[in-house]
This record gives structure tokens, sequence and C-alpha cells, in this order.
């Protein structure tokens, strides 16, 4: 198993709703959690399956078939970035896409907002595809795990499900589009979580006694 830290952007409607985030205890809900307010493990189960994690990643905003409404809308899977590297083979380079400058795009809606909320967060990574097995996220971004093509890998994509739970959430930030040249984003806070756990605690796995 793998701890991988990553980063979590959101456009909310004020401060307030972004400290609250940690602060209430909630953490970071999927779309379809928050949508409908009641789910159970038998839901969950039948949600976390191969053609919807594909559907979260390649057709977001496509219809899903079984509610014929926008996937997006009930997804159970929850989009953070980590990173990655893209290889251009022809010129022999490889470029970084940063977990941040990713976040800070979705946090921004795509550039249309002028602000956002960041979230450092930590989540479970398998080696290996593991898509029905809730406490741990995809690794969306690992060609060697996810091989079919995707025009977004580059976005450095981890997909947590369900929830990250607040104690995973290291802090929240808040950066503002600087007012001036509105080229570059600043650092206008920072929240951090009381009820935090690091990850270092969870090192080798322990036998049954």
């Amino acid at each position: 198993m793998i701890i991988q830290w990553c980063v979590k952007g959101i456009h909310l409607p004020n401060d307030a709703a972004a400290k609250e985030l940690i602060g209430s205890g909630g953490g970071l809900l999927c779309n379809w959690w928050r949508n409908v307010r009641l789910i159970s493990p038998p839901e969950v189960r039948d949600k976390l399956t191969p053609a919807n994690i594909n559907r979260h990643v390649n057709h977001f905003t496509a219809n899903d078939p079984a509610t014929g409404s926008p996937f997006c809308e009930n997804s159970p899977f929850i989009s953070l970035s980590a990173g990655t590297v893209e290889r251009d083979a022809l010129s022999a380079t490889n470029f970084v896409h940063r977990a941040r400058k990713t976040a800070l795009w979705f946090g921004t809606q795509f550039g249309r907002q002028d602000y956002a909320y960041l979230y450092t967060c930590w989540v479970l990574l398998a080696p290996r595809t593991a898509v029905g097995i809730e406490g741990v996220a995809e690794e969306v971004r690992d060609l060697n795990v996810y091989r079919r093509y995707s025009a977004y890998q580059t976005e450095g994509e981890v997909a947590a499900k369900v929830i990250v739970p607040d104690n995973q959430i290291s802090h929240c930030e808040k950066w503002v589009l600087d007012g001036g040249t509105r080229k570059w984003f600043d650092l206008a806070w920072t929240q951090s979580n009381p009820r935090f756990t690091p990850p270092e605690i969870l090192t080798n796995v322990r036998e049954l006694i």
C-alpha cells in the first residue's frame, strides 16, 4: 500500500464555508453523497465499478445510462491532484504537471473565478486497480496501472472514493488572483486542521496474533 499526498481545488462561496469543511469534521464528500444525503453500503458497492471510474475520468459530464443525468452530478469518486510527468518522445523531454497548478485550475472553475480553496490531504493507494475497495484511492494518472488512453492523464489525477475523511486533510489554503497583473495567485491565508492525523502512523502491516 502507498500513501499519497494530494491537493483538492474547490470554489466555495466564502471563507466560512471553506473553513467549515474541516472545522465541522465533514471532510471531502463525493457529489453523489452530497446530493442524495443518505447512502448505504450496498449502494456504494453498486457505484464502485470499472465502468463508473472510466466515466468519472473520461466522460465526467456525459449522461449516466443508469440515471439519465450527467454522471458528474452523482459520481461516487473525488478527483484529487497529485501531479504527474508527461514524456515527449519527439523532443526527448519530460514535462512536469504540478498538483497545485492543476488544483488551482479546477478550484477557479477553469479560470472563471478569481480565487480558489486548496485542501492538502493524503490517501491510500493500491499498487493495482482496486475499484471495488472503498478505502483505497485509484491512481488513474499511472499509465502502468490504467493503460487505456485518456486525454486527461496529464491532470495527474488520483480518484478517491465516497469520502476523504477530515482527519486526512492537513490544511486549507485560500489563493487569490493578483489584482494588478492577474497573472499569478497569492496565498491569502492558511487554516490548519486540529484533527489531522499524520500518515506516518501507518507503517507496515501487522499479522494476527
